[in-house]
């Protein structure tokens, strides 16, 4: 007779494990430091869902134990929310203890969101611009459409550098376009992985990173102004390419 030594319940997967997986790649300019640039090629556009604009606005809840407001994210709009009942209030970073100040709540914010391939890291990200002259500058590129054109794809037949100088109050950002052909390697990775990214989702409150979401008739998931609260990750892991496969 053989004795069962481990109870059987130590044996079942917990009910309650969290699976997770690897850090998504969003990219901001602000992770520039004074001096540095990076380089994209755009991938697909707003018709294709890969291109949108929106807001966001970080929120706060109550604590549940204490009723105390605590900070709960961002929460991303079609439009500009105005003034929720779940708005952040603003910090008073002049004294030491950092206090929030009442009737003070920190102003949303607009922002583009464009897929894109990294030069330095040969992976497919999403590019989360909010600073104003930045979407500025790149609306003026784009409409430069005898210079800077599109294959059938919706693959930007050239890349853009996003630079930085300065920090502070003193920061200026820069893009800086560049004609170059589409490689044969990313317009295989891009049909390979263009429908795993869908970036209406923030507006519905799920990933992009889960491809096109639908009902449960199979329909697309609808253009209503739903919220949904996002943060944005941490950094993935990197792979680097030679500046030819770009």
């Amino acid at each position: 007779m053989t004795l069962q030594v481990l109870p059987p319940e130590l044996l079942e997967a917990p009910k309650d494990k969290i699976e997770t997986k690897e850090a998504q790649p969003y990219w901001k300019p602000s992770s520039l430091k004074d001096g540095e640039s990076e380089e994209f090629r755009l991938l697909g556009c707003y018709e294709t869902g890969h291109a949108i604009v929106g807001w966001q606005y970080a929120s706060e809840i109550a604590d549940p134990k204490t009723g105390d407001l605590r900070f709960n994210g961002f929460v991303v709009t079609r439009s500009h929310p105005g003034q929720p009942a779940d708005i952040a209030r603003e910090t008073d970073w002049s004294k030491p203890d950092r206090p929030k100040i009442d009737g003070s709540f920190v102003k949303p914010r607009k922002f583009l969101a464009w897929v894109a391939t990294s030069a330095a890291r040969g992976r497919l990200e999403v590019l989360f611009i909010e600073q104003k002259s930045l979407r500025e500058q790149l609306t003026e590129i784009l409409q430069e459409d005898d210079d800077y054109t599109w294959t059938d794809e919706g693959l930007a037949n050239f890349s853009i550098k996003i630079s930085r100088k300065g920090a502070g109050l003193e920061t200026a950002y820069s893009i800086l376009p560049k004609v170059r052909a589409v490689p044969a390697k990313i317009k295989s990775q891009w049909e390979t992985e263009k429908d795993t990214i869908w970036l209406p989702n923030f507006f519905e409150g799920k990933d992009p990173f889960d491809g096109k979401q639908v009902d449960e008739k199979g329909l697309p998931a609808g253009g209503t102004d739903k919220r949904g609260s996002t943060v944005l990750p941490k950094k993935a892991k990197e792979k680097v390419v030679d500046d030819n496969e770009f």
